[in-house]
């Protein structure tokens, strides 16, 4: 993971290639959210690829599981339904966006 503190401009940059990885939880949140909207993998990763500045929630901040490790939070309306992204880049060898959370939101209100 990055303990670099990248500028939203650099995460969007590297959202753009096509070194993305969504991460399959253990809780099955974003393989089952896929699976409701049927969307596949890589219309995914096409969402990822096609994020905006605006689509910002905050960011970076520090992730509390993972020291040194920063985390962008992201919300955007897929499929009609307001989701949740929340995604760190991996930069130890090649730089790879690594897609934390990719579901439904929950408990917040969109305008």
């Amino acid at each position: 993971m990055s303990s670099k503190k990248y500028s939203i401009e650099e995460v969007l940059n590297f959202c753009k290639s096509e070194r993305i990885v969504i991460v399959n939880r253990e809780d099955l949140k974003n393989e089952k959210f896929l699976a409701a909207v049927q969307m596949s993998i890589e219309e995914a990763k096409e969402e990822i690829r096609n994020l905006r500045k605006e689509f910002l929630y905050r960011g970076p901040f520090l992730d509390k599981d993972r020291p040194n490790n920063y985390l962008y939070e992201f919300h955007k309306r897929i499929k009609s339904k307001w989701c949740y992204i929340k995604l760190t880049i991996d930069d130890k060898k090649n730089v790879v966006v690594k897609v934390i959370s990719l579901h439904e939101s929950r408990g917040v209100a969109y305008a």
